[in-house]
């Protein structure tokens, strides 16, 4: 399967340039002229949620050391068809990641795409010119645009653009309506903030005053085919008639998902949505996927989750596989604890959790110590841990994965399991999981 629906991948410097706002500005900006599919490089759940409001379309993420170099091509072939242009937002600085090897820069080589750069002037002028020719003499990125972001002036804007030999496509001048609030995970989610579409809104009228749009889509128009050498059927699934129904918690609380994942979940079950804040429960589901997010914002609402609680407890007890990531581990946990007081939550594992310490961010490798519904014995899968939350007494005795690479729950170890239900910090794109898994 080959595919040539034009491409372009917005990168930066670092972190906190404005990547994921001009992005996503420009997705809603095209959106107004074609159709456009959004994509994030990493393994980022929040971004996602904003390219969703700008195009409305899902985005899919793009994660080299997770699902490997055929899995992104495979999702990126998957997912362009029926677009007219895809917009590729990079992760944290171009050559960040374990190293270049998983990196944007990396990305944009392995998919043939050319690179736009956000740069963010607020603190600089000239000296940009050289942060720009560096980035692409560097590795010889394919570096072929550059916006600049945070912009004071039109004299501020002619420095900038003096100082470098890269096309300049425009600015985006300093304006406080187009500033996204954050919490210690990032950006505000989408399902909790509510001025979201607003200043997506604003930035793509920004970006259709100041950027040269039509420049943009002829440096997408010059991405090469790319194609997958390997015969993958899987490409396309065949639809199950007689689905099953799988509950997948979501609300504000619980938000964390790989649009991927959900998209495989769909391909095996009928997926009905639940809220443990709310109190909800789903009788007839025969798989329960509970993700990450921030239960620490909801501690009292889920105490209180009394009806959702005991359908959760009687759906493990009666074999119903049920998968718990991160803030799904918190929830299926005896307590979460914040300097208020202890907070009873499902209780399925011995395990109490601090809300709130020190962050930990990082990829993980997990050797599965044992066979379950996502790996057989011996396996090693790569995931994604993200959180400030930490273990304060783990009493279970027995884990399910080795971490060889991450931090995990308890001692290098990561993963507990009562019967079918497993639950772990580690979050899991389903590309590298076993075909007979139970999505």
């Amino acid at each position: 399967m080959e595919s040539q629906v034009p491409r372009i991948v917005i990168a930066s410097d670092r972190s906190n340039s404005g990547k994921t706002l001009i992005s996503s500005g420009i997705m809603k900006a095209l959106s107004k002229r074609m159709k456009v599919r959004g994509f994030k490089v990493g393994p980022d759940f929040i971004d996602p949620g904003y390219h969703k409001i700008a195009t409305g379309s899902p985005s899919f993420n793009l994660d080299l050391f997770m699902m490997g170099s055929d899995n992104v091509i495979k999702t990126l072939l998957k997912y362009s068809p029926g677009y007219d242009i895809s917009v590729i937002e990079g992760v944290m600085g171009l050559y960040d990641g374990i190293g270049i090897e998983f990196s944007t820069y990396k990305l944009s080589e392995l998919t043939k795409t050319p690179i736009v750069l956000v740069m963010d002037c607020s603190n600089v002028s000239t000296t940009v010119g050289a942060i720009i020719e560096g980035l692409k003499k560097y590795r010889n990125a394919r570096v072929e645009g550059v916006i600049f972001n945070k912009v004071g002036s039109s004299k501020h804007f002619e420095y900038c653009k003096e100082a470098t030999t890269i096309p300049v496509l425009g600015f985006i001048p300093w304006d406080k309506s187009i500033q996204i609030p954050s919490r210690h995970l990032g950006l505000y989610t989408v399902e909790g903030y509510r001025e979201a579409e607003r200043v997506i809104n604003n930035a793509a009228k920004l970006i259709e005053e100041n950027v040269d749009l039509d420049k943009l889509i002829e440096i997408a128009n010059s991405t090469e085919q790319i194609e997958l050498n390997n015969n993958h059927k899987d490409l396309n699934e065949t639809a199950n008639e007689n689905k099953k129904v799988a509950a997948i918690a979501y609300d504000q609380a619980f938000s964390f998902y790989y649009t991927e994942n959900l998209d495989r979940i769909s391909e095996k079950y009928k997926i009905e949505f639940f809220s443990p804040i709310n109190n909800e429960k789903i009788d007839e589901a025969e798989f329960i996927y509970i993700g990450g997010g921030y239960p620490e914002l909801f501690m009292k609402e889920l105490e209180a989750s009394t009806t959702t609680i005991k359908w959760i407890k009687n759906s493990s007890y009666s074999g119903i596989p049920i998968l718990a990531e991160c803030g799904g581990l918190m929830y299926l946990s005896k307590k979460l604890v914040n300097e208020q007081g202890k907070y009873s939550m499902v209780g399925l594992f011995d395990i109490e959790i601090a809300s709130k310490g020190k962050l930990t961010l990082s990829y993980t490798e997990l050797e599965a110590l044992e066979k379950t519904f996502v790996a057989d014995k011996g396996k090693v899968l790569r995931a994604h841990e993200f959180h400030y939350s930490y273990p304060l007494q783990v009493n279970e005795k027995k884990f399910v994965f080795k971490n060889l690479m991450g931090k995990g729950l308890s001692e290098g170890y990561d993963g507990v399991k009562n019967d079918k239900t497993l639950a772990m910090y580690s979050h899991l794109h389903f590309s590298a999981v076993e075909k007979n898994s139970v999505f």
